[in-house]
């Protein structure tokens, strides 16, 4: 009989873990028939051995993949692929079914109803786990125990949330999870190193489908982690968070700085109010400034562009430029945004506003920028914004936003040849304007006075975010 349902598990180096994982699964009681798919990725230990033990006893299929070839998108799509059911379910080897109800309630989560995606299971810290691992998952929805369901009415609804809002509402755990499979076929789980679960679920919300948090299906799921381990979560965390939702942590020393200082705090007074024992309490307030530093570290290199091109920041230069009329002075400052999934320094010229700069132009020279609205405008307004670029009062650069989806969804970006005036000292003019100035949020992102095809050379800024990279890198990284 064709399964209903294929629970995919992804294993490396598992041989503790994955007879309790085997063992709960075909444990499960259900109504349906269900196949078990264990995919091993190169595991140097038994963990190939004790799969095909049980593959003797029950419906199991090794399936094998090479090392380097692993990543979390990927490999679960080539799983899937290879799955018979409807109903895919994704489980790491490190996680265990905490009832025999586990399997059932998640596939019927699923199955109530045709616009429903997916959904994920509740999670509960493993036998013997350590405080600041339970500390860590009781702060997440997953350990929650309130069934929610999640939709938009109009994508618009997405853009214009902050991108915490916009991870809070994709949330979605692979540690324990079911996709249909026919939403697969129209939203393919993303080929991505890390956070291939919320950027699925986000894909799926933007289809208008609907995501499940189904806390009567529970999973026993957590590990202690090193150092190096927090460093290298900080850092995927980062990348997707930037990448995919346009969240920058730490965007400055300082930001960082301050987030560490409030984490700290913060989990102090839960370890203190945890009930443990004295001195797990006093191992976790020694161990946790540590392991806190080097996540908060790694997020902040995450967060850092390379410098690419050589050329002058007109947003560090604002303070010397001359805005007119006078009132505009308090409508024009330094902010950033997100518009899409892009975050970016802006100066913000709220019309009408003009921002006049003085300054030499080299050889083969552009200006660069890009423009948008700040996503909140769309709320509140209807009426278009115009942008201009003017040299010497000449305008060379026109463009009118309307406040609509495209507008929503992506910056605009230009590039001005400035090689008319190589070698003359010019005014450059940025000019924004509307009809209706209330809520006029009008954004320059990053604009700049770039040589063309001229890299910065060495750059410790460079060097350090290539240092950091190469040691965080998520490839082959395995734990959620």
């Amino acid at each position: 009989m064709k399964p209903l349902a294929s629970v995919i598990i992804l294993a490396l180096n598992e041989e503790k873990n994955l007879p309790n994982c085997l063992t709960a699964v075909f444990a499960q009681e259900t109504d349906f028939p269900f196949e078990v798919l264990l995919v091993d990725s190169g595991s140097s230990d038994r963990t190939k051995q004790i799969a095909e033990g049980f593959a003797q006893k029950y419906p199991l299929r090794l399936l094998e993949i090479k090392r380097e070839e692993f990543s979390h998108g990927k490999t679960r799509r080539f799983a899937s692929d290879q799955a018979e059911g409807e109903f895919l379910v994704c489980l790491v080897a490190d996680a265990v079914p905490a009832d025999q109800q586990w399997l059932k309630k998640l596939v019927d989560a699923a199955k109530s109803d045709d616009r429903i995606a997916g959904a994920y299971s509740r999670q509960l810290p493993r036998t013997g786990a350590g405080l600041l691992e339970k500390l860590r998952l009781i702060k997440r929805k997953v350990f929650r125990e309130a069934r929610t369901e999640t939709g938009l009415k109009e994508s618009k609804e997405y853009w214009m949330m902050e991108p915490l809002a916009r991870i809070a509402l994709c949330d979605f755990d692979d540690v324990s999870s079911v996709r249909k499979k026919s939403v697969l076929d129209r939203i393919p789980i993303p080929d991505s190193a890390w956070a291939e679960d919320l950027v699925w679920s986000r894909n799926c919300l933007l289809g208008g489908y609907k995501i499940i948090f189904e806390p009567g299906s529970v999973a026993r799921h957590s590990h202690s982690s090193r150092a190096f381990y927090f460093f290298r979560r900080g850092w995927a965390d980062q990348q997707a968070a930037k990448k995919y939702f346009g969240q920058v942590y730490y965007p400055s020393f300082r930001n960082a700085l301050g987030g560490w200082f409030y984490g700290l705090g913060e989990t102090s007074r839960e370890i203190f109010k945890a009930d443990a024992e004295f001195m797990e309490k006093v191992f976790a307030l020694f161990q946790w400034p540590m392991l806190s530093g080097v996540e908060v570290a790694g997020r902040f290199l995450a967060g850092w562009e390379p410098q690419t091109e050589t050329g002058s920041d007109l947003i560090r230069h604002l303070s010397g430029a001359a805005v007119f009329p006078a009132d505009a002075k308090e409508r024009v400052a330094k902010t950033a945004f997100v518009i899409g999934d892009s975050w970016k320094k802006v100066i913000l010229a709220q019309p009408s506003a003009i921002i006049n700069y003085r300054m030499k132009i080299g050889k083969n020279c552009q200006l660069r920028f890009g423009i948008g609205i700040k996503p909140e405008a769309f709320r509140h307004r209807t009426a278009p914004i115009d942008f201009m670029v003017a040299v010497d009062q000449e305008p060379i650069f026109r463009r009118r936003l309307e406040m609509s989806l495209e507008s929503l969804q992506a910056w605009k970006e230009f590039a001005l040849d400035l090689g008319p005036w190589a070698g003359k000292r010019v005014k450059i003019s940025l000019v924004t304007g509307s009809a209706d100035l209330k809520y006029a949020w009008a954004g320059w992102a990053e604009p700049r006075i770039v040589i063309k095809d001229l890299s910065p050379g060495f750059s410790l800024k460079n060097y350090l975010i290539g240092g950091a990279e190469r040691i965080a890198s998520p490839s082959g990284f395995r734990h959620p």
